[in-house]
């Protein structure tokens, strides 16, 4: 009868512990998408995201923002609620005089689940118009 006991204590010394540990407080998930960065088209004039392999995923950037530089101490902030450049944003870019870098920020995009993602900036340098530039030259 005191060999059973004696087991049987040392059963439940060796479950209790099993059963007194605690659930984890927190369980976080981490969201993952295909999509890895944007890239800007110059000649259709948009943007185009690419997946994790490089594929190019065609309208899947739903808005971004555009910036660039006019003065030392001016800058020119933009929103395009598409792919596309808007025909305000294509404007100024045909203005340009000279080379200059532009920004897009702030890209959203959408995944084939329908997740909204926000892919890094994208840094570009818009050359103006060869027509420009040769009119430039002769003044």
């Amino acid at each position: 009868m005191t060999k059973q006991l004696f087991i049987i204590i040392l059963l439940l010394a060796a479950i209790s512990p099993v059963f007194s540990q605690e659930e984890p407080q927190k369980i976080t998930i981490r969201k993952e998408s295909n999509l890895a960065k944007a890239s800007y088209d110059n000649v259709e004039f948009k943007l185009t995201a690419q997946d994790k392999y490089g594929n190019v995923v065609n309208h899947a950037v739903k808005s971004f923002e555009l910036h660039y530089r006019i003065s030392n101490k001016k800058i020119k902030m933009m929103i395009s609620y598409s792919e596309s450049l808007t025909p305000e944003m294509l404007n100024e870019l045909k203005k340009l005089k000279e080379a200059k870098k532009i920004f897009f920020t702030k890209i959203m995009a959408e995944d084939e689940f329908g997740n909204v993602v926000r892919l890094p900036d994208v840094i570009e340098v818009q050359f103006p118009d060869c027509k420009i530039k040769q009119e430039l030259k002769k003044q």
